[in-house]
């Protein structure tokens, strides 16, 4: 686990959904993109434990390794990379935003962290635009910005 001073400054919530589809795509697609983008190190990607939780439920359910195209040894070692790989965040503060209250863990990971972004493909988070001053952007948008803010120029 790398020291909070040598993590990159770009510090980002993906929603399952971004997160999933990029870690198991067979072909080159912005969430592929994404996703390399963080193995890579280019941001710091924030967890907490109820979006852990949550990635890890998803990747228990039969029908959802059938459409991955994963295996369940598969599934556990992405949820072990990622729990491995990200920065834990506790939150603290509720935070009741989202049309969908599942939704809500991803604000509140995102204000805990201290997040640059929250990027979703989910339209109850997109439609807030803004939690307490931290962007929610879609996957292209947030695609174009880290691209501009992390590649030399």
């Amino acid at each position: 686990m790398a020291r909070p001073s040598e993590l990159p400054a770009l510090r980002v919530v993906l929603d399952t959904q971004v997160l999933l589809r990029g870690a198991v795509a067979k072909t080159e697609s912005l969430t592929s993109k994404i996703y390399d983008a963080w193995r890579a190190g280019r941001f710091t990607l924030l967890l907490s434990e109820p979006i852990a939780a949550e990635v890890e439920e998803v990747l228990l359910r039969p029908e959802v390794l059938q459409k991955l195209h994963l295996n369940p040894v598969e599934a556990r070692a992405l949820v072990t990379l990622v729990r491995r790989r990200a920065l834990f965040v506790t939150p603290e503060t509720p935070i009741r935003q989202s049309r969908d209250p599942a939704d809500d863990k991803f604000l509140e990971c995102a204000v805990a962290g201290d997040a640059t972004y929250i990027v979703s493909a989910d339209d109850d988070l997109l439609s807030l635009t803004e939690v307490q001053g931290i962007p929610v952007l879609d996957v292209p948008t947030f695609w174009r910005k880290l691209v501009e803010l992390t590649l030399p120029g």
